[in-house]
């Protein structure tokens, strides 16, 4: 285990002297001292109560969020012993450098007072060397709990400034806890309307001492700028954030390459440490002897995620001394273009290298509540999955954490750019002088961390934070509008632009954009559709109506809920718990306000709702809410892609980006996720690999009984001639009853556009279809390679029939590579089949992913594929498949 913490918390600068206090030699004891415990670093009191027998059962097992909330209330010391030798302490600086502490601290070495922390985000530096001693010494961390503290704060708060700050608790549905924006910790750690409250406390990253006579290189950002006149020529200008606690003036030489080419040798500075013992060096550099290939998101442009290997190494003419910084860059420049609209609004879209992009993707929260339980592994998976899915961009939400540094090169990697929201989410949070303080320190380590990485797209300041302005009493209106600018304007702003030039900011998200300058950063409406981002969400109506949706600029969060399947549920809940209607146990997981009766509402529009019962019952309800779930987000996102043009009336339209609510879930719950805790894919999961690509066609109603095709087009190339193909077929016959073939022509790339209308009863008519339930209908543009299908009724009020499903034959197509097999499974139905789920059975021990579930079947035949890692055989996949249609909901 400890190779892969040490993957996540890689230190990459090289030290005279450094040694880790990381590992297994920590005990962690409560404060009445009536419990002791082995402890691991980095980690939290959870994992190490759990991994050494102090909780009995899984935290996620049945009601343990609340069982086990005696150990966030509880105050915690950690502590270990350490050898230091002499060489070390000869150092002219000797620190204690933590690079993550969660988070209310006070820090002792041999036992006196180091230092104290009271944010999870900042790396803390504490000089040690004159409390420290050449043989044995001791480390103690005492935690106070994130519960008490948080409720201190907010009582001396109101106290002090005799107003209540919007936000102190959540619905009681959450089942979490108070205060979570009196402490600067991950939010949602006190519980959300998708996770469960587990507040921990403990040494989250790194620790250990560094030692150094001269300086070292913390921190490295990078600008790169592309010659006007030619392609493959840029310019890399640096910063390089060198520490010098010695506050002397010292000669450096500084030698910068790329991979492996020497950009600059030994180039010699004087440099002057400010008070603070840090000084900034700048760099401009030409790149000439290389020939730059620009790095690109998936899927735009000629697709490429090229990286080069930046190193910045540090040196002295009278030391043997050295430090340095690597770090993995790609060469792009991005934008939010923003531009006037008639009538009124501002267009909002993202380009890249010169070159606009739709931004197509999702929203991602904390992977676990336990950051040391998340593995490199499990965070591949997932990342792979958002790419396997075409999704572009991804949105670290702002109530979580910021993520790893593996996170950040696998969007590197992959293509995946990152909107990077500020961890302050859903309410209003206090200005005064020393939580300012600790946020400034918050905020410069994030964004000096993070700013090389050319997969971020943009910052933003918190997550829906600037609509609470407006929620709280009238007569403290002023106050939270005073709080609010003075936080994430004055400060989280200010810092961000002084430290990165080359990215948006914006106040918030939702925002307005640049229009929220104007109002004074407070919008009266912050998910104005004329400008900025909108997040939208609808509980009550039915969800496959596309005219219900916003016509905005770019749409940062929508999505819907759904069950996990009971796979997943069976990690920590009993068979018994799995019934429907839903037990008490299922209830306590849905934080949701009204979520249970919104899912059943959804699915009484469309579907018979299963009989009642036991975990069959269950699994019915599971599958169609996933049906229900897909399907929403089909039809949403489908709309917001052909969503191109600005309406003259308004200003509204021009919808650029569509990011669903969310692709990851924390535990086993219903929620908005597209894959289950553990890895399982949703049925959104596959719908997304459709709806997301590049080139998709899109059939819908318009108005007054109007069919409509339209082509979205993402990719760049030029006019394309081609067949569309327009069938109709009844559902209780595998053959169409009608086709239509309409030879037509995209004018360019990047657009979309209507390619065919017809109406809906002469459709009818000429197919031979007594009304709208009797028939279905499918679309194909063989050219893109891109097909889609239009329902004309409510399933419930459609003339199904049971399509009699058959396995024809599993077949192993290849290896992806040594750990990943592909096979090729087909279908047969005597009928049309809508909605094909696949799974296995429970314990087959199978796990892999459908490249398509919840699909339909025409023509009496469909070919799936099947990704898994599992090492199975063809015959152990026939033996194991089970597949469901609406028509065996029971």
């Amino acid at each position: 285990m400890l190779g892969k913490f040490i993957l996540f918390y890689l230190i990459n600068y090289i030290f005279a002297d450094y040694l880790p206090l990381d590992g297994n030699q920590w005990t962690a004891i409560n404060q009445n001292k009536s419990i002791t415990t082995k402890a691991r670093v980095p980690g939290s009191i959870y994992s190490d109560l759990r991994n050494n027998g102090h909780l009995k059962e899984g935290l996620l097992v049945g009601y343990n969020d609340i069982n086990y909330r005696w150990v966030a209330r509880d105050n915690w010391t950690y502590e270990r012993s350490f050898d230091v030798d002499s060489k070390l302490l000869s150092k002219q600086v000797v620190n204690l450098v933590a690079h993550g502490l969660d988070t209310v601290s006070n820090i002792y070495i041999n036992n006196k007072k180091v230092g104290q922390s009271v944010n999870q985000f900042v790396r803390y530096k504490f000089d040690v060397k004159d409390v420290l001693k050449v043989g044995t010494n001791t480390i103690r961390v005492e935690f106070e709990s994130a519960l008490h503290y948080s409720s201190r704060i907010s009582k001396w708060h109101f106290d002090t400034y005799h107003y209540e700050i919007v936000g102190e608790c959540f619905a009681k549905e959450y089942h979490g806890e108070c205060h979570n924006h009196f402490i600067r910790k991950m939010p949602s750690s006190y519980s959300w309307d998708w996770g469960p409250a587990f507040p921990t406390v403990g040494i989250w990253k790194s620790i250990g001492i560094e030692a150094n006579d001269k300086a070292i290189i913390r921190d490295i950002t990078v600008v790169t700028t592309p010659d006007k006149t030619s392609g493959t020529q840029w310019t890399l200008s640096l910063k390089a954030f060198i520490e010098s606690d010695s506050r002397k003036k010292i000669d450096t030489k500084i030698s910068v390459s790329l991979d492996d080419h020497l950009l600059i040798t030994d180039q010699k500075h004087s440099l002057t440490p400010a008070s603070d013992g840090t000084v900034k060096v700048e760099f401009t550099i030409p790149i000439k002897d290389m020939t730059i290939i620009a790095w690109f998101p998936n899927g735009v442009a000629n697709n490429t995620q090229k990286l080069y290997n930046l190193k910045v190494s540090l040196g002295f003419d009278d030391s043997k001394e050295m430090s340095e910084q690597s770090k993995r860059i790609g060469f792009r420049t991005i934008e939010v273009i923003q531009k006037p609209v008639k009538p009124i609004g501002l267009t909002f879209y993202f380009q890249v290298n010169g070159i606009p992009f739709y931004a197509k993707g999702t929203n991602w929260i904390p992977a676990n509540n336990l950051q040391e339980d998340i593995t490199p592994e499990y965070l591949r998976e997932l990342m792979e999955s958002a790419h396997k899915a075409n999704m572009n961009m991804m949105r670290v939400w702002g109530g979580g954490v910021y993520e790893s540094d593996y996170l950040y090169q696998l969007a590197d990697e992959l293509g995946i750019m990152i909107w990077q929201d500020y961890m302050f989410a859903c309410s209003l949070y206090p200005s005064y002088p020393q939580f300012l303080e600790t946020v400034d320190q918050e905020v410069l380590t994030q964004v000096r961390r993070l700013q090389h990485h050319p997969s971020i797209a943009i910052w933003a300041g918190n997550n829906e934070n600037e609509v609470m302005v407006r929620l709280g009493k009238k007569e403290d209106f002023e106050r939270h509008k005073k709080d609010y600018i003075e936080l994430n304007i004055n400060h989280i702003r200010k810092i961000i632009l002084e430290e990165d030039t080359t990215r948006t900011f914006v106040g918030s998200s939702p925002s307005n954009g640049d229009e929220e300058i104007k109002e004074d950063w407070i919008s009266k409406h912050s998910s104005d559709e004329r400008y900025g981002d909108t997040h939208y969400y609808n509980y009550d109506r039915p969800l496959w109506d596309w005219k219900i949706y916003p016509s905005g600029k770019f749409a940062s969060e929508y999505g819907y809920i759904s069950y996990s399947s009971i796979e997943t549920f069976l990690t920590v809940l009993n068979e018994t718990d799995l019934t429907f209607p839903i037990s008490d146990a299922m209830e306590h997981r849905e934080h949701h306000p009204g979520g249970t009766k919104s899912i059943e509402k959804e699915i009484g529009y469309y579907f018979n709702h299963p009989s009642h019962g036991g975990i069959e019952r269950f699994n019915d309800l599971v599958y169609l809410s996933q049906v229900i779930q897909a399907m929403a987000m089909k039809i949403e996102t489908e709309f917001y892609r052909r969503n191109r043009q600005i309406d003259e009336k308004t200003g509204k339209g021009n919808t650029m980006g569509a990011l669903y609510w969310q692709i990851n879930d924390i535990w086993p719950a219903p929620t908005w996720a597209s894959i289950e805790f553990g890895g399982k894919w949703k049925i959104l999961q596959s719908y997304a690999i459709d709806f997301l690509k590049n080139n998709i066609v899109s059939v819908y109603e318009d108005n007054n009984q109007t069919l409509k095709i339209s082509l979205i087009r993402d990719d760049y190339g030029g006019k394309e001639v081609f067949d569309l193909s327009l069938k109709v077929y009844k559902w209780s016959s595998n053959k169409p009853v009608q086709e239509l073939i309409a030879k037509c022509q995209s004018n360019q790339g990047f657009s979309a556009e209507v390619l065919f209308s017809h109406s809906i009863p002469d459709l009818l008519t000429k197919s031979g279809c007594a009304d709208r339930s009797e028939c279905v209908v499918k679309v194909d543009i063989p050219h893109f390679q891109t097909s889609s299908f239009m329902l004309l009724n409510e399933p419930k009020n459609s003339k199904l029939v049971k399509p009699n499903i058959k396995l024809v034959s599993v077949k192993r197509k290849s290896h992806l590579d040594d750990k990943q097999q592909v096979f090729d499974i087909t279908l047969s139905s005597e009928a049309i089949a809508p909605f094909v789920g696949l799974d296995f059975k429970l314990k087959s021990g199978i796990k892999g992913n459908f490249i398509e579930n919840g699909f339909f079947i025409f023509d009496g035949m469909k070919t799936i594929t099947f990704e898994t890692k599992s090492n199975v055989t063809e015959k152990q996949i026939k033996d194991n498949l089970l597949f469901k249609t609406v028509t065996d909901v029971l």
